[in-house]
């Protein structure tokens, strides 16, 4: 009789742990965007540089949302650029030539790689500040 008891009651636990997984899901999507925290919190925007905070922002980002070799890669090729001209921005040369190269990466990680929309708008923000900073000519200072 005990066999014939547990039988009946799987598909009960069944759709019983499928409800409690749908219930869960929303609070899971809400705890991995927290992942995404508001501007300035890990670091302090006046005192890092675009370029530096652009290569925390994405290495922190492409951690979590790289789902393919070609996302990893667009990922990569950006944070290889941006590292590059921040090198040689600390060598005392403005390069504006591995700036307009690293914009284009990351323009191209906002156009082409899923992400969360948080994390979509933390590198549209960086995005625009080396486009300021582009501008400028490195006419402002971190």
């Amino acid at each position: 009789m005990a066999g014939r008891t547990t039988t009946m009651f799987k598909p009960f636990i069944s759709a019983l742990l499928g409800i409690i997984a749908l219930a869960l899901l929303p609070g899971y999507r809400m705890l991995r965007a927290q992942g995404y925290p508001p501007a300035g919190r890990y670091y302090d925007r006046s005192t890092v540089s675009p370029a530096d905070r652009t290569i925390q922002d994405l290495r922190r980002i492409s951690s979590r949302e790289t789902f393919s070799h070609a996302e990893h890669e667009r990922y990569e090729h950006a944070i290889e650029h941006l590292s590059q001209f921040a090198g040689k921005l600390y060598g005392g040369r403005f390069d504006g030539g591995k700036l307009n190269r690293s914009i284009d990466d990351l323009r191209n990680v906002l156009q082409r790689n899923r992400m969360d929309p948080r994390a979509r708008d933390v590198l549209s923000a960086d995005l625009n500040d080396l486009y300021r900073y582009r501008s400028s000519n490195a006419g402002y200072r971190y």
